[in-house]
């Protein structure tokens, strides 16, 4: 019983962090893409990143 109830928790675990991390995917793929439409004629663009759960940000240089 311990075992199947230990696997399910996993399981869902995993499923829950496969999610978050899918969603926030998607959320910077849309701030990047936002962004270079906005792009204007710019010699070097940053896109930058603090951490693992952070959205991605977009700069000028």
């Amino acid at each position: 019983m311990i075992t199947i109830v230990g696997s399910l928790a996993i399981l869902t675990i995993g499923g829950l962090v496969f999610n978050q991390i899918h969603k926030n995917y998607q959320a910077n793929e849309l701030i990047i893409e936002k962004f270079f439409e906005n792009f204007d004629k710019v010699e070097a663009v940053m896109v930058e990143k603090d951490g693992f759960w952070a959205p991605v940000t977009c700069e000028k240089k």
